[in-house]
């Protein structure tokens, strides 16, 4: 285990856009990214188009963590073309 560990952290030094360290829950406003501005929106849009759908590589493009990324596009992306709640059948 200890192995894979180092493995791990050895390919992310070497990556070109290393991940983000997920911040605190309780972190201020102004740490946290805001994805109602219509530029990060439309970033991020890109980055997922570029990506094909990779959570990890939108989110290395963008600067956030992976979490950030994730919620994100399901709650930005996601929620515009489909709605916000999903239909009973």
């Amino acid at each position: 285990m200890r192995s894979y560990a180092k493995a791990e952290a050895f390919c992310e030094a070497k990556t070109r856009h290393p991940l983000v360290k997920p911040g605190p829950i309780d972190a201020p406003r102004t740490q946290k990214a805001n994805w109602s501005d219509p530029t990060k929106l439309a970033g991020l849009a890109e980055a997922y188009a570029v990506t094909g759908g990779d959570d990890e590589k939108a989110a290395r493009i963008l600067g956030v963590s992976l979490g950030s990324a994730r919620l994100a596009k399901k709650r930005h992306l996601d929620a515009s073309t489909v709605g916000r709640c999903p239909k009973a059948p």
